[in-house]
C-alpha cells in the first residue's frame, strides 16, 4: 500500500508541474497585454485632448460668418471684439400728381429709385463702432439763388449720407464723430425704412437733416432717459435732407444741438404707458452767408425760396418739443418746430435786417390691422407672406396732418416774394403699408396739400393750386 502511495505522488508531480508552468506563462502574457492596452489608451486619451485643444485654439481664431434676416451678411470674431455687417435697402417710388397739377407745379409723374443705400457697419477692438452709408439713388437738389422757385428735377449720383465712428467704452457716455443725423427732429431720427410715409412731414423743412460734428450721448436710468449733445459744422434748414443738398455759400459758424428724450414708464408694470416717450430738442448757432434753404411740398416740389441777395446774418435758434406713444397695435407721433433766424440784404446803400420766426408741426398716427405691435422702429409681421398657408404678412393704416407757416415779415420786408413763394402750406395724408416679411414692404398713400399764395407763374396773386399726390413704394432691405 505504501508503495502505491509513493508511486501516485510521483505521478502527480510529473503531471502537474508542467501544467503549472503553462498557467504561470499565460498569466505573465496577460499582464503584459494589459500593460500594452493601458499604454495605448493613455496615448489615445492624450491624442483626444490634443485634438480638443487644437479645436478650441482654431475656434478662438476662426471668424463666424452668417447670412440671415436680422444681420444681413456678417463676419464676427469669436469673442465679438471685431464685427463687420453688410446690408442696405432700395426704395422704388412712384409719384402720380393729379392731372390739373402737373403743368403748374412743374412736376411730372414719375417712377424713380428714391433711395438706394449700401450700409457697411461694424465694431473694431470691442469699443469702437463704425457706420458708412452711401446713397446711389435720386437726390432732390434745388437752386435757391435765382429769386424764383426752381423746378429742378434732382439728380442721380453718389452722395455720402452717413460716415461716423462711435467710442462706446462707457455705455452711458459714448462719443460719436463724423457725419450723421443731428439729434433734433423726432421723425427724421427714425430709420428711413420704418417711417410711416415715404417723405418726411413738413417739420422736416425747418431742421438740418445731417451734419458733420462730434456728439456725446447715451442712455441713463434703465434706458428711461436718452440724451445727445454735439457741436456741428452748422447746416442750414433741410440741408442734406435728401442726400446731397448743398446750396453753396456755406460760411456758417459752428452749431450746438442737444436733445433729451424720456420714456418714464419703460420696463414698469404699467403696460398701457410703457410706450410713452416725451422729449425736447434745441439747436443754436450764428449763421451767415447765402446758405439758405429751399422749402418743398410733400411731393418734393419746391414751393418757397429767398430772394437773390438775401443772406443769414446772426443767431439761429431752433426748438422742438416732441413725443410719441405706442400701445399694442396703435401708435402716434407728434412734433412742433420753431425756427428763429436773422436775415439781411442790401438794396442800394440801405441794409435791411429782420428776425424771423418760422413754424411747423406734424402729427401722424398708425394702426396695425393684423394685430402686430406698432413701434417707433417699424412693424415686424407675425407671419411672413405665404398664400399657401393663408399668411399675408402685416397691414398698417397710417395718417398724418401738418402745417408749415412762414413769418409774415419775410414778405413784408422783401426777403421773399409772395407771387412766387408760399407763405403757408397745410397737408393731410392717409395710406396703407404692407409688410410682406422682414425684408419686403409695399406702401400706398394719398396726400393733399393746400397753399397760401405762391402761384408758380410769378405774376399772379392767387394761391398755388392744391397738390394732390398719389405715391407708391416698393422697399427691399437686408
Amino acid at each position: 500500500m505504501r508503495s502505491f502511495s509513493q508511486v501516485f505522488a510521483v505521478f502527480s508531480l510529473i503531471t502537474v508541474l508542467p501544467l503549472s508552468g503553462l498557467v504561470f506563462a499565460d498569466t505573465n502574457s496577460l499582464e503584459q497585454r494589459l500593460d500594452d492596452l493601458e499604454q495605448q489608451v493613455a496615448i489615445l486619451k492624450r491624442q483626444i485632448e490634443n485634438n480638443n485643444e487644437d479645436a478650441k485654439a482654431q475656434a478662438s481664431t476662426t471668424p463666424v460668418i452668417t447670412a440671415n434676416i436680422k444681420d444681413g451678411f456678417s463676419i464676427k470674431s469669436p469673442n465679438g471684439s471685431f464685427n463687420l455687417k453688410i446690408g442696405g435697402y432700395t426704395q422704388l417710388e412712384a409719384r402720380e400728381f393729379a392731372d390739373n397739377n402737373k403743368e403748374e407745379l412743374g412736376e411730372a409723374s414719375s417712377i424713380l429709385p428714391r433711395r438706394v443705400r449700401l450700409i457697411v457697419q461694424g465694431t473694431v477692438a470691442h469699443d469702437f463702432d463704425f457706420y458708412v452709408q452711401p446713397e446711389f439713388g435720386y437726390n432732390n437738389t434745388y437752386s435757391d439763388s435765382s429769386g424764383t422757385v426752381s423746378s429742378a428735377p434732382g439728380a442721380y449720383g453718389v452722395a455720402l449720407q452717413d460716415a461716423w465712428i462711435d467710442w462706446k467704452y462707457f455705455p452711458d457716455f459714448t462719443i460719436k464723430a463724423g457725419k450723421f443725423k443731428t439729434p433734433f427732429d423726432l421723425e427724421n431720427l427714425q430709420d428711413t425704412r420704418y417711417t410711416d410715409f415715404v417723405e418726411l412731414g413738413l417739420t422736416g423743412n425747418l431742421s438740418s437733416q445731417r451734419d458733420v460734428g462730434v456728439q456725446v450721448g447715451g442712455n441713463l436710468y434703465y434706458d428711461w432717459i436718452t440724451y445727445a449733445a454735439g457741436i456741428f459744422d452748422g447746416a442750414a434748414d433741410k440741408e442734406n435732407g435728401y442726400g446731397g443738398y448743398n446750396s453753396g455759400g456755406d460760411t456758417n459758424s459752428r452749431n450746438g444741438t442737444g436733445r433729451i428724450f424720456i420714456t418714464p414708464f419703460k420696463g414698469t408694470g404699467i403696460e398701457p404707458l410703457q410706450g410713452l416717450g416725451v422729449g425736447y430738442a434745441a439747436s443754436y448757432g450764428k449763421e451767415k452767408g447765402t446758405d439758405l434753404p429751399t422749402y418743398v411740398s410733400p411731393g418734393q416740389a419746391p414751393v418757397f425760396v429767398y430772394n437773390a441777395g438775401v443772406y443769414a446774418a446772426g443767431p439761429q435758434l431752433r426748438t422742438e418739443p416732441q413725443a410719441y406713444y405706442y400701445y399694442k397695435s396703435f401708435g402716434i407721433l407728434g412734433e412742433k418746430v420753431d425756427d428763429y433766424e436773422s436775415l439781411q440784404y442790401k438794396l442800394g446803400n440801405t441794409i435791411y435786417r429782420d428776425k424771423t420766426d418760422n413754424k411747423a408741426f406734424n402729427v401722424q398716427a398708425s394702426y396695425v390691422l393684423t394685430g402686430e405691435d406698432a413701434s417707433y422702429n417699424g412693424v415686424t409681421p407675425r407671419h411672413d407672406f405665404n398664400p399657401s398657408s393663408a399668411d399675408w404678412g402685416a397691414f398698417e393704416l397710417v395718417g398724418r396732418y401738418g402745417e408749415l407757416k412762414l413769418d409774415s415779415s419775410i414778405f413784408s420786408e422783401g426777403f421773399s416774394n409772395l407771387n412766387t413763394s408760399i407763405s403757408k402750406e397745410n397737408d393731410w395724408a392717409t395710406g396703407i403699408n404692407w409688410y410682406l416679411n422682414h425684408n419686403l414692404k409695399l406702401a400706398f398713400a394719398f396726400e393733399q396739400t393746400k397753399f397760401r399764395r405762391g402761384a408758380p407763374n410769378g405774376l399772379s396773386t392767387d394761391d398755388r393750386k392744391t397738390e394732390n399726390l398719389f405715391t407708391g413704394l416698393a422697399q427691399l432691405s437686408f
